[in-house]
């Protein structure tokens, strides 16, 4: 029953958002405008340095492209669920909106972030898997059954976006605004927009554990075309771990300080 409870409110706010959405076409096709620049620049970005050499950090132009392609659906993924939602998030501590949630008969979180869907980045998702298979095979991707692990690593690339973008929102308990903290998150953000073996070696180390962007991309199509060691599996799940106890420590913290617009 708690379960189908959940269900049925996520059905209705798809409901809500579609409508929304579907009087707002002029929004729709120009955020479709804006991603498909977005794509083309960092397409065009790797164009231009592969047409001056066949291998960058070990990555051809093709597994270059799967990876994007991974980026890409599991960035417009967490776009179309999660996004809109974290961005309104200071507003309801700041407003007091919190209050109402807290009063409901499910959890505040799930709520809080489940409120707004993007709709206009469902078209993203599957840009990006048509990226990836597009360029599959030429990069050495075995297809079969592992298309399944295509579905998993997208998933796990969506769970890490939700606890890193969660990580730098939740402060606004403890401070006025978080637009600085929000700004901060997207300039580390494009580190994920490369693969990890790009970077120098200091540089790697940190988006694989303490700013672990490159499990939203990197990871996922390192994994997929030449796999990854046990010690690797075990990081991962290491900093994930991790960074879910610091969310949920922080989250109970925060609910404590947290002031009701009727305090």
């Amino acid at each position: 029953m708690r379960i189908r409870r959940y269900l049925e409110i996520y059905r209705v706010q798809i409901k809500n958002n579609w409508v929304r959405e579907a009087v707002y076409r002029a929004n729709f096709l120009t955020a479709i405008m804006v991603d498909l620049v977005w794509i083309g620049v960092e397409f065009s970005l790797f164009s231009v340095i592969y047409a001056n050499t066949d291998e960058l950090a070990g990555w051809t132009r093709s597994q270059t492209y799967f990876f994007l392609g991974m980026f890409f659906a599991s960035d417009a993924l967490f776009t179309t669920l999660f996004q809109r939602n974290f961005w309104n998030f200071s507003d309801l501590v700041n407003k007091g909106e919190l209050d109402i949630l807290l009063t409901k008969p499910v959890h505040p979180l799930f709520l809080s972030l489940s409120r707004w869907i993007n709709l206009t980045a469902v078209f993203n998702i599957f840009l990006g898997l048509a990226i990836v298979i597009r360029y599959a095979h030429s990069a050495g991707f075995e297809g079969g059954w592992r298309w399944l692990l295509v579905a998993f690593w997208l998933l796990m690339g969506l769970f890490v976006q939700i606890l890193l973008r969660f990580a730098f929102s939740i402060w606004i308990f403890w401070t006025e605004r978080s637009f600085a903290l929000s700004r901060l998150y997207y300039q580390f953000y494009a580190f994920a927009t490369k693969p990890d073996r790009l970077f120098p070696r200091m540089i790697r180390y940190l988006v694989l554990t303490a700013l672990p962007f490159a499990f939203i991309g990197s990871v996922p199509a390192r994994a997929l075309l030449h796999g990854l060691e046990w010690d690797e599996f075990f990081r991962l799940l290491l900093v994930l771990a991790a960074f879910y106890a610091l969310n949920a420590f922080l989250w109970r913290r925060g609910l404590k300080r947290y002031q009701s617009a009727s305090s």
